[in-house]
């Protein structure tokens, strides 16, 4: 533990120290100003503060121990005083101490306090995480199953790399689930005090993200009335989310960058850095290797947040997993005695899926809720399709092969199909107006669009 001694007898902080062996790391602080400059320095988990830090009655110690409650609430206190007065301890504990110690005392009664003080601090993250999560879902223990070899791999590498503290980059199309399986990494840590944070980078302006990351200083800038600690502080001692990473500017990808090289945040309106102790899972849908060609993304930074990748297949590279899937979104909608029909558990199996399982979930959820009757037919589900129903009820029909003209057919089958394949894309492109809102509509990788259009470009000719 990072542990703080708050007293102005020197023989008092040195004595203590000398009892307090590793792997604690320790810090001395004679004042309440020295001590307030550490905490801004560094994410303290235990701090031991004397009431008397003066000569005077004020009790500046109690102080120190308010503002440690406000502006570090993950921080376990511990007062200590020569004083043994029933009131006293009644305050200490309102100002936010955990516990009293009256001095002198002994190495084991030190010990003692060591030992409990993990389990509180792991009580006052927990606490905080739930405050941070405060009118959103909150984070539960997930497992994840699958029939999927595809992505029975992905979850094999996942449970590889638990208890490794570093970063790790989630790739895979909008809608495959980057989100559910940061929530599942953590979960494999088996530790509900250990924070979750998540941030959609996507949903922050460059303006407000320096802040929203690593946190102000009051009088930062107008409207900074307060110390406000940022993401990155809030997950100390767990994982920080960084969904939609490639849409952060390039000024905020240089402090990322700092952050995960050496640790260190810097505040808004603080010119020292602040250790923090928090693993970075970042998401992305994008091709950072294109935007890295395109200067739209740090190189370095890429290298910094891949030490591990997991990329996530697309819903039609598991297939197997539809049907679980869309049963399971049933059962969770409690949409009474509402089932799949035959035919449109074929449809769903048949159907490419470009949203990907948030595509699925919604358009199981939509028609189960707008279906006349219990059994849900493919007219229920594909209005609600990306690629809707024309396209995809004409697949559904039982079309014979040998109403293609065989001589047409014969010997030009891959011919044919990069026809289609460059019909479609000119469709798309017409459509969207830009290849990343193309393959976003077409539900393929930016790059796999490039790469198909330069492949197709001699069938124009």
């Amino acid at each position: 533990m990072r542990v703080l001694i708050v007293d102005d007898e020197t023989l008092v902080r040195k004595t203590m120290q000398s009892q307090i062996e590793s792997p604690h790391v320790v810090s001395l602080a004679d004042s309440m100003e020295e001590a307030l400059d550490i905490l801004d320095k560094q994410v303290i988990d235990l701090a031991f503060v004397d009431l008397s830090l003066d000569d005077s009655t004020d009790r500046i110690g109690l102080q120190l121990i308010q503002e440690i409650a406000k502006s570090h609430p993950t921080t376990v206190v511990v007062a200590m005083t020569g004083h043994d007065e029933g009131p006293l301890v009644e305050t200490c504990m309102k100002a936010g101490a955990v516990d009293y110690l009256l001095k002198p005392f002994d190495r084991t009664t030190l010990t003692q306090v060591l030992r409990k003080a993990p389990v509180l601090h792991r009580l006052l993250r927990r606490n905080q995480t739930l405050k941070h999560q405060a009118g959103s879902k909150l984070v539960q223990h997930i497992n994840l199953y699958t029939k999927s070899p595809a992505f029975k791999a992905v979850l094999d590498t996942a449970k590889k790399i638990r208890g490794a503290n570093q970063s790790i980059l989630i790739r895979g199309e909008s809608g495959s689930g980057k989100e559910i399986m940061a929530q599942y990494l953590w979960s494999l840590e088996n530790d509900s005090s250990r924070p979750f944070i998540a941030v959609n980078c996507g949903a922050i302006s460059g303006q407000l993200a320096e802040s929203e990351l690593f946190g102000h200083k009051k009088g930062a800038f107008t409207g900074a009335t307060e110390t406000r600690s940022g993401k990155f502080e809030s997950a100390d001692g767990g994982d920080i989310f960084l969904d939609e990473l490639a849409t952060l500017n390039m000024d905020i990808q240089v402090k990322l960058l700092r952050v995960l090289s050496s640790g260190d945040i810097y505040p808004v309106g603080q010119d020292v850095g602040k250790k923090v102790n928090c693993r970075t899972i970042a998401a992305t849908n994008e091709n950072l290797e294109e935007l890295i060609k395109e200067k739209k993304f740090r190189e370095d930074l890429f290298f910094r947040i891949k030490n591990f990748t997991i990329t996530l297949p697309p819903l039609r590279e598991r297939k197997e997993d539809i049907l679980d899937l869309a049963h399971e979104f049933l059962r969770k909608g409690n949409y009474g005695d509402k089932h799949f029909s035959s035919q449109a558990e074929a449809l769903l199996l048949s159907y490419s899926w470009p949203g990907n399982i948030r595509e699925l979930k919604s358009a199981v959820e939509v028609a189960s809720v707008l279906a006349d009757g219990n059994e849900l037919q493919p007219g229920d589900i594909t209005p609600h399709l990306v690629q809707s129903a024309p396209v995809y009820e004409e697949v559904l029909k039982n079309h014979s092969i040998t109403e293609i003209d065989e001589k047409a057919l014969e010997g030009r089958f891959s011919h044919l199909v990069s026809e289609f394949e460059l019909k479609l894309i000119d469709f798309a492109m017409q459509k969207k107006g830009s290849e990343s809102a193309a393959a976003r509509y077409l539900g393929i990788p930016r790059s796999t669009l490039g790469d198909l259009r330069r492949r197709l470009a001699g069938i124009k000719k």
